[in-house]
């Protein structure tokens, strides 16, 4: 998108056009996953899907079904963005920048940062010992930007991850949680899981040290997932000292350590595009 905006800077004189901006495949909604597939040489099906930030959660869930269907034995998926201005005032104009570093959860939390990140995974029908077990997907249809009040969708989103991979809401030992650090999104969210799961459930935001990526958010939120689940090192939730009172017991602020079996990965994006994201790794 920055490659595109900077196209439009130029057309008032064409002569400064730099070469590189001409390619007409930069320009395209899937300029992304075509440029994948050419540098790594793969063969087959590809995709965009392009659900604000749920973008590169359900590319996991899409992975499965290709690999269910028998049209693929193995996927590469991931998500990737990057600061552009169409962004940056859009975010500004709704009013949810922080002008400090973000603070999900806490009770002072007054909004996003924004990230840029790109994150990569290989799922193959026979993996190794971390495995998707379960994924959940939803619609609020409520509002372009807000959540639906009461989470309806997410919830659901949570539900169906759970139900596809035949597990309960208390085996679960991590929840990497959407929690942008703006007050509806978190508020609706720490209500989530304060109803759904035990206090023993670990849940976090890692958009403290990430910032919010935005249409890799999902991709990344994953691989930090997975690696609470290969290492036991549960990240905590940066830069927040005071918790809002809507959050359960299960909202954590520093690292700690521990045996993460089954974990989910929340993404909630703009017009109530929920994907939930279940893994677990294989008993030693």
């Amino acid at each position: 998108i920055d490659a595109t905006e900077a196209f439009y800077r130029h057309q008032d004189d064409p002569g400064s056009m730099p070469p590189g901006l001409l390619q007409a495949d930069l320009h395209t909604p899937h300029s992304l996953g075509d440029f994948v597939q050419r540098a790594l040489g793969l063969a087959g099906l590809t995709f965009t899907i392009a659900t604000a930030c749920s973008s590169s959660a359900k590319v996991f869930c899409q992975a499965e079904r290709l690999m269910r269907l028998g049209l693929c034995d193995a996927v590469v998926v991931g998500g990737v963005d990057s600061l552009c201005n169409s962004v940056l005032y859009g975010f500004r104009s709704l009013g949810l920048l922080s002008p400090q570093t973000c603070r999900p959860f806490a009770v002072d939390r007054c909004g996003l940062n924004i990230g840029e990140a790109a994150g990569f995974a290989l799922l193959e029908r026979d993996g190794a010992d971390l495995k998707l077990l379960g994924y959940g997907e939803s619609s609020d249809a409520y509002h372009m930007s807000a959540p639906h009040p009461d989470g309806l969708g997410a919830r659901l989103a949570v539900e169906q991850a759970l139900s596809r991979g035949g597990r309960r809401p208390e085996e679960i030992q991590y929840i990497n949680l959407h929690g942008t650090a703006t007050p509806k999104n978190d508020a609706v969210e720490a209500r989530l899981v304060a109803d759904m799961f035990p206090a023993t459930t670990r849940a976090s935001s890692t958009k403290g040290w990430t910032g919010h990526a935005l249409g890799a958010a999902g991709a990344l939120e994953a691989i930090i997932t997975l690696l609470a689940l290969r290492t036991g090192l549960i990240p905590g939730t940066l830069n927040t000292t005071q918790l809002d009172a809507e959050c359960g017991p299960q909202i954590q602020l520093g690292n700690t350590q521990g045996d993460v079996r089954l974990a989910l990965s929340n993404s909630f994006g703009f017009g109530g595009s929920n994907c939930v994201l279940l893994f677990g790794r294989e008993a030693a």
